[in-house]
């Protein structure tokens, strides 16, 4: 609750006066001490001074009850005022060097806008005790009303009295501060002395993050090729392209495929969050639309679905505009936050939805209706390796590392992730990222591939596998088998190379980590060869590509596969675009 004490017109010098008099006399009735009384009086004649200059400025004394209970002074002033305002933008909006003596005198200044002409000021000071009684406030009004009349020479003089006082405080704090600076001056070799251990402490930190850094990038091919590799042939297995599985064993290859993706899974987040930590996680805005990011991730998150239960809805906003940012990270940063919510909602569902923000943002939206958190955990669970213990946890595995890596991303993108929630209530997570990641125009999007005549489709082609990993190479050939598709196996760079020139393959499935000669190498090489140039290549990779790889790669390829996760329907999608654009060359 707010009331009023008194207000009045700021125009001229004697405005000035009688202000500075009125917020001594108030503050003395709040229960202040004489030395408060006199900075609030010397803050308030300040803001009252700078908001009189053009004979327009306007000021209102309120006592606000809430807690704690304060003395709160409203300065309505022109906003041409030079020195009110730091910043143009309104969220940059912050008190100017003008009000820095009020800042230091006031525990809160606060600056707004209202409307396009007009700054409004707010000073405030919490009360040193009790709310004064209803009496004593009807007092106070009737005091400031008289003190209207009180003339310039009296308040010249109660300043003059004010001035001494404060002459003689200021020579006994001389006196103080002469001796701590002689104790600063005592203690300052110490200080040098320490900052330079610092520094070789920090020095050494240093090199032992990037040391971490080059560790998981370096073993991060090594640990996914072998993953994906167990992940992928066990999703054969549960297709039945070899045969029928009994029972037990389909359980058993389940169980397989379960653990070789909460691995892999694992590894992804460790290797992400490396990346952002050693800052070489780069944005690669591109175009796409809601809609888009939508069908997508609409495909790979219905399967994740714990309960039967629970129904996965996404609610698309028409209208929205096309985005401009990395699609790769935002698409990741929903899928944990979906994959969360779909773990701990055992009955009702799991909406995804997206709203304009401001000042060009938008908003994506999970929200769950599932066990909810305790607000003493919501800043906890974005923590590394946090998980909060409870009931809810049983039968619910994971790394924490989710939540943390999202809200990292997010940040990454310009943006924030925060949530509401309540216990039994069910939570809301809200990522909002800009609507253009750049500001600039981005390149123009790749021309969509128009599936091929249907003359061409009947015709045997050949896709060139250059891979050196065995299993993987007899996994492609499983997964994209088809009749009119046959398959050339290359171990190496220069025999895919070789090969590539003498069959003139459809479409080349290539592989970066190559023994000797890498993927880079070989697709350099095919893009100068006047017979290669043309030929589509697909990159199928373990890496974890840094944004300058994917930049490099995409202009020359139809697409990237990643090893982890890799799936049928993803693989087959891309293996035709790739053909069709070759029987359109041809």
């Amino acid at each position: 609750m707010i009331s009023s004490l008194f207000q009045s017109e700021l125009r001229t010098g004697q405005d000035v006066v009688n202000t500075r008099q009125r917020g001594r006399h108030i503050a003395q009735v709040m229960g202040f001490d004489a030395q408060d009384q006199v900075r609030i009086a010397t803050a308030i004649s300040e803001v009252a001074r700078l908001a009189s200059a053009q004979a327009k400025g306007h000021i209102e004394f309120f006592l606000e009850e809430s807690q704690p209970p304060s003395l709160l002074v409203r300065v309505r002033a022109p906003a041409s005022t030079e020195g009110l305002v730091s910043g143009n933008s309104p969220q940059a909006l912050r008190p100017g060097s003008a009000l820095v003596p009020a800042q230091r005198l006031m525990e809160r200044v606060v600056v707004r806008r209202e409307g396009e002409e007009w700054l409004l000021l707010e000073l405030a000071q919490r009360l040193p005790r009790a709310v004064p009684s209803p009496g004593a406030l009807k007092t106070l009004q009737m005091d400031l009303e008289r003190q209207r009349r009180a003339s310039v020479s009296d308040e010249l003089a109660r300043q003059n009295e004010e001035l001494v006082r404060i002459l003689d405080e200021l020579q006994s704090r001389k006196a103080e501060v002469d001796r701590l600076n002689r104790e600063l001056e005592e203690t300052n070799r110490g200080v040098v002395a320490l900052y330079a251990e610092l520094e070789e402490k920090a020095e050494a930190l240093r090199r032992a993050s990037d040391m971490k850094t080059r560790f998981i990038s370096n073993i991060s091919h090594e640990l996914r090729t072998p993953i994906s590799s167990v992940v992928n042939l066990s999703r054969l297995l549960l297709e039945r392209l070899d045969g029928p599985l009994n029972s037990e064993q389909e359980k058993q290859v389940v169980f397989i495929r379960k653990s070789g993706e909460a691995l892999q899974e694992l590894i992804d987040d460790l290797l992400d969050l490396a990346k952002i930590e050693s800052g070489r996680s780069e944005v690669l805005p591109t175009r796409f639309s809601v809609s888009e990011l939508f069908g997508s991730l609409r495909g790979m998150l219905r399967p994740l679905r714990v309960n039967e239960g629970v129904s996965l809805v996404f609610e698309e906003t028409p209208g929205m505009p096309e985005l401009h940012t990395d699609e790769r990270k935002l698409s990741q940063i929903l899928r944990n936050l979906v994959s969360n919510a779909l773990k701990f909602t055992r009955h009702g569902e799991v909406r995804v939805s997206v709203a304009l923000g401001r000042r060009g943002t938008v908003v994506f939206s999970v929200h769950d209706t599932g066990v909810g958190i305790a607000p003493q955990d919501q800043e906890r669970i974005f923590e590394e390796f946090v998980q909060v213990e409870g009931p809810h946890q049983q039968g619910v595995k994971g790394t924490g590392l989710g939540l943390p890596l999202s809200r990292r991303m997010a940040e990454l993108l310009g943006g924030s992730l925060t949530v509401e929630s309540h216990p039994s209530r069910g939570s809301t997570f809200r990522v909002t990222v800009a609507r253009d990641y750049t500001q600039q125009p981005g390149e123009e999007e790749n021309e969509t591939l128009a599936p091929p005549p249907p003359e061409e489709a009947s015709r045997l082609r050949t896709v060139l596998i250059i891979e050196d990993d065995e299993v993987v190479r007899y996994l492609l050939q499983r997964m994209l088998a088809e009749p009119q598709i046959q398959f050339q196996e290359a171990e190496s760079g220069p025999v895919g190379l070789r090969l590539a020139g003498q069959m003139k393959p459809s479409a080349i499935i290539l592989d970066l980590s190559l023994p000797g000669m890498d993927g880079f190498d070989v697709l350099d090489a095919l893009r100068r060869q006047q017979d290669t140039r043309d030929i589509p290549v697909i990159i199928h990779t373990s890496r974890s590509l840094t944004e300058q790889e994917r930049g490099r790669l995409l202009p020359h390829t139809v697409g990237i596969l990643s090893k982890s996760g890799l799936t049928r329907d993803v693989a087959s999608e891309l293996l035709h675009r790739a053909l069709s654009g070759a029987a359109r060359r041809a």
